[in-house]
């Protein structure tokens, strides 16, 4: 059964909120591209000054990790708030539309728990990481906390979108009023 007042509570508030995580996650998503296009020049760029000049640099290596990392954790996001994120749902689909309604809400429950505790922990290493100022073992000191600082926000971002995406089942086909999971 659908509460109407769900859909319309706080609508300007949680419109302009909704507005807001979706511009990070677009921003964010920019990051990511980015980081696959540094990615990829800098690993071209280390082949030819190894190979062709056989003077390999030592920043490259390290840069081009935290690059790769940055693609995961900037990008994710972007797959939850589409769904483009792994989900197995051949069971879901072959049961009645009212059962799987409430499975899916269950999963959507259970994938916010477990992004959002994730985070939690995940920010108390941040804490750490920048307390102590812990650095990435290279030949390029990089501060840890930078990396786990994408972690946290990755898994808080998603973990939003699925509560959304919870509410949303709530709601009538359009999805929460103010909230741009169309766009």
């Amino acid at each position: 059964m659908m509460r109407p007042g769900l859909c319309k509570l706080g609508s300007p508030v949680i419109g302009a909120l909704t507005a807001l995580h979706d511009a990070v996650t677009r921003l964010t998503f920019a990051v990511s591209v980015a980081a696959a296009a540094y990615l990829t020049l800098m690993l071209a760029v280390e082949v030819i000054t190894r190979y062709a000049l056989k003077a390999p640099t030592g920043w490259i290596p390290d840069t081009a990790s935290v690059s790769f990392a940055l693609i995961t954790f900037m990008g994710a996001p972007m797959l939850a708030w589409k769904h483009g994120h792994v989900n197995m749902d051949i069971v879901v689909k072959c049961m009645p539309a009212g059962m799987a309604r409430w499975v899916q809400r269950f999963v959507y429950l259970l994938s916010a728990a477990a992004c959002l505790l994730t985070a939690w922990f995940g920010y108390g290493e941040l804490l750490r990481l920048i307390r102590r100022n812990v650095m990435m073992i290279a030949v390029t000191p990089i501060p840890k906390w930078w990396l786990m600082a994408a972690i946290v926000y990755c898994l808080s971002s998603m973990g939003i979108y699925f509560i959304r995406h919870l509410c949303a089942t709530f709601c009538p086909p359009g999805g929460i009023e103010g909230s741009s999971e169309a766009a």
